[in-house]
């Protein structure tokens, strides 16, 4: 039976019954033995043991590779999809493939992406150099909207990516201008 605690109420002696009661049952409960940890610096000692399940490690790229993946699947995209002439499948996708795909000349590289960027960008504002600092600002907004997503911080290559986009724009307004000047 247990009691409801009070903390009006003065507190209860116990009697003698009940204390050799309470010592018999701390005395029978089973400890577990002393454990000791070790700590090595600058030193590398083969375990020698593996506790729980043998849990299988993964590298810091399969961690990334898996999130992304996951990531993708929550959201309903596919795993495979046609990049220019190029098939890609990001669930056997290769770290090798993976760079030649953000190299220089890759699909994803700087120079390809941010004129497709610039491309969509242009058509989409009517080919209208006057609307140079409206593609800018959705340009920009769309920049930020990723490094958000991606917990404050793009890649490099992004800020490349970037850069570029906003070269090619300056030098699609300045076209404009020189072909006008011209008429």
């Amino acid at each position: 039976m247990t009691g409801q605690i009070d903390p009006t109420r003065t507190a209860m002696q116990i009697s003698t019954s009940q204390q050799d009661e309470m010592i018999k049952s701390s005395q029978q409960e089973v400890t577990r033995p002393a454990v000791e940890d070790k700590v090595s610096i600058g030193e590398q000692e083969a375990v020698d043991k593996t506790y729980g399940p043998g849990l299988k490690v993964a590298t810091p790229d399969e961690l990334l590779r898996n999130l992304v993946i996951k990531t993708l699947q929550d959201q309903g995209l596919e795993l495979q999809f046609k990049a220019g002439e190029t098939n890609i499948d990001f669930e056997t996708m290769t770290v090798e493939e993976a760079q030649e795909l953000v190299s220089e000349d890759g699909y994803f590289g700087v120079e390809k992406t941010s004129q497709r960027i610039v491309d969509f960008a242009i058509n989409g504002f009517g080919n209208d150099p006057a609307k140079l600092q409206e593609m800018k600002d959705a340009i920009d907004q769309g920049f930020l909207g990723a490094q958000e997503a991606f917990g404050g911080a793009l890649p490099e290559i992004s800020q490349q990516t970037y850069d570029a986009i906003m070269e090619k724009l300056d030098a699609f307004a300045a076209q404009d201008q020189a072909s006008g000047e011209k008429e």
